[in-house]
């Protein structure tokens, strides 16, 4: 009975990690069949370990599912290099997502520019990129991951960085309509201002906000009353507490950029038509807003 229950909360720690460990396997290959067999190799993997012997399961199933990548695209460095990169990566083209579902869109367009950026990097320049600007390791966890020094890491970072500067894509200039428009959202959301918050926001304007920020999840709303009550309910969150803001502009999404001591905390995107705000789209995902800062 006991090794029973000791294998089934071996199994859920598993699965709390799994999405985590997918991430990790998918922005190394770009491919989502390939980063399922790596992650259910590093499943089969963590049940025949000791989980006694291990301290922390996310750094140790990180590790993993890491070098298992590496190993396959070194295995397969001929392929990548032809294929890796040319066009959308398989998994973002069409994958059932509701065309109404803004939001999932978005994090989609995300990821493709993320992995369009990463494929000039050899595969352990990419491992290390990864791990310490998009999950945020330590140099020595990474030093452990890819068997190599800190030193080392810093300077296979320090390529990396140069590498994605280099095949960096360009904001283009925020038409100045947009811009004030922009202006006007968020400073009506930092004021708390309902009423001008009705103004800019078009009658049947929508919002999906990740959630991540508050831990409940993907929430959204539809109408103008609606979205202003939601966003001056988060907007303290999102936008307070001495936050500095950055406008940007992603394909066609007009934006802000928010930090706390230099770190990213949210970022809020606005599609616009008529001189009017149809969507607003929160990002609050830490490892989500590392990737775009990546892409910016």
């Amino acid at each position: 009975m006991h090794s029973e229950t000791a294998g089934s909360g071996k199994d859920e720690m598993f699965t709390a990690l799994r999405p985590s460990l997918h991430a990790v396997a998918y922005h190394m290959l770009a491919n989502t069949a390939d980063a399922e067999d790596m992650v259910q190799e590093s499943f089969l993997r963590w049940q025949k370990t000791d989980e006694s012997q291990v301290r922390v399961p996310k750094a140790f199933l990180t590790t993993v599912v890491t070098r298992l990548c590496l190993k396959h695209l070194e295995s397969a460095r001929v392929q990548r290099e032809e294929s890796f990169g040319s066009a959308v990566p398989e998994a973002l083209q069409d994958s059932g997502v509701d065309a109404s579902d803004a939001h999932a869109q978005l994090a989609d367009a995300l990821a493709e520019a993320l992995l369009v950026v990463l494929k000039s990097l050899s595969p352990l320049e990419r491992a290390v990129f990864l791990l310490r600007e998009v999950f945020d390791c330590e140099y020595s966890e990474i030093a452990a991951v890819v068997e190599k020094s800190e030193e080392n890491c810093r300077q296979i970072l320090r390529r990396a960085r140069e590498g994605v500067v280099s095949r960096r894509p360009r904001y283009e200039v925020m038409p100045q309509q947009e811009e004030q428009i922009l202006k006007s959202f968020v400073q009506a959301a930092a004021d708390g201002n309902w009423a001008d918050l009705i103004e800019v926001l078009s009658d049947d304007a929508t919002l999906v906000c990740d959630g991540s920020d508050v831990g409940l999840g993907p929430t959204s709303v539809q109408g103008a009353r609606s979205v202003a009550e939601l966003v001056v309910a988060g907007a303290s969150r999102w936008l307070g507490d001495g936050a500095s803001i950055r406008m940007v502009r992603f394909q066609t999404h007009v934006g802000v950029l928010a930090y706390r001591n230099g770190v990213p905390v949210c970022s809020i995107f606005l599609s616009t038509r008529d001189g009017e705000v149809l969507s607003v789209r929160v990002i609050t995902c830490p490892v989500r807003l590392r990737s775009l800062l990546i892409v910016s």
